[in-house]
């Protein structure tokens, strides 16, 4: 009984709300996850607070979420602000810009950016980045944004990012899930292989990694094209100590031009954590490694609308192990991520 009457109560104050449950949902799923990690909110509200390119701009924040980045953009100035989501988060977003008084400069646009008509622009503002940098980002509205609408001399917030690989132990990080194999007596060895194609979105500690990170790859949102987000890049891992080697660990960085010193955020076992945390994947090869050795191969990145494909080329010799060359593919899609 008291259940069924906190519902009533629930609903009853939803009911006097000026957005869908739908649009409540999808700030719950996607924004509380953001609004809650205290080092890039407040990275971005500190490189906006000091940039000296809103005042009296312009500005497009593309999926905007709950348009907290318009509306700390307005309180620097900004002249007008176009804040686009496609999803009903919009919903939430229009009512937190009205009660924070801020409606006659922000107006809240739910859409697809692709079909909107909005005029040129001096700034463009968004949380672009996702896990492992490129998945489940919104680079292709910014860059889709960007060539549409942003003036010759215009600014993207932030605007560049590298990404790094590493490798690392696993003592502390969660062992492959092999319980897979067989269950209940049933063969579920071919489901054991897909979830071994699955990286894991988590942290290592930055005792776990066992050589320098080697930025393979970096991108500048000024120029950068759509389809180069796919791409295949060498690295060569200098080993700082014996070990047995069981992750590859991905992370990067951005950061904001347009401010009196650059900001740069990392997501690397050495930073605070952020919600993005650093992308491992697992070696499926025992391979011990002695300090001075040297770990090389290819990283291979292909993109896709809802996933990002990695085919992680190496091999190695040494007086313990001979590999030749091998090949890992994996798959980072959508459940791949813990939540953190």
């Amino acid at each position: 009984m008291e259940k069924e009457k906190s519902e009533e109560q629930f609903l009853e104050k939803f009911s006097k709300m000026s957005f869908s449950y739908n649009a409540f949902r999808d700030f719950i799923d996607h924004q509380e996850v953001i609004i809650q990690d205290d080092v890039v909110m407040t990275a971005f509200c500190d490189a906006i607070r000091h940039a000296h390119i809103f005042e009296g701009a312009t500005v497009l924040e593309v999926d905007c979420g709950s348009a907290l980045l318009s509306m700390l953009v307005a309180k620097q100035g900004a002249a007008r602000v176009f804040a686009v989501d496609s999803g009903n988060v919009a919903q939430v977003a229009r009512q937190l810009v009205r009660e924070n008084g801020l409606d006659s400069v922000i107006e809240v646009i739910q859409g697809d950016i692709r079909k909107l008509k909005l005029p040129p622009v001096d700034v463009i503002v968004s949380k672009w980045m996702g896990a492992c940098l490129l998945h489940n980002s919104a680079l292709d509205r910014v860059i889709y944004a960007r060539d549409k609408w942003l003036k010759p001399k215009g600014c993207i917030f932030p605007d560049t990012a590298r990404l790094y690989l590493s490798v690392a132990e696993d003592r502390n990080t969660e062992q492959p899930r092999h319980f897979f194999s067989r269950f209940l007596g049933f063969n579920m060895s071919h489901a054991a292989r897909i979830v071994q194609q699955l990286p894991k979105v988590g942290c290592v500690l930055a005792r776990q990694i066992l050589a320098k990170p080697q930025e393979i790859w970096k991108m500048d949102l000024r120029t950068i094209k759509s389809d180069q987000l796919s791409f295949n890049v060498p690295f060569q891992l200098h080993v700082q100590r014996q070990e047995i080697i069981a992750l590859f660990v991905a992370h990067f960085d951005f950061s904001f031009s347009g401010g009196t010193d650059e900001k740069v955020v990392s997501t690397s076992p050495w930073a605070p954590s952020t919600h993005w945390q650093q992308t491992l994947f697992h070696i499926d090869q025992h391979l011990p490694i002695c300090s001075g050795e040297q770990f090389s191969g290819n990283f291979i990145v292909s993109r896709g609308t809802n996933y990002l494909d990695f085919d992680i080329e190496w091999g190695f010799r040494n007086k313990l192990v001979k590999i030749k060359q091998h090949k890992q593919t994996f798959r980072l899609c959508g459940g791949c991520k813990d939540k953190p």
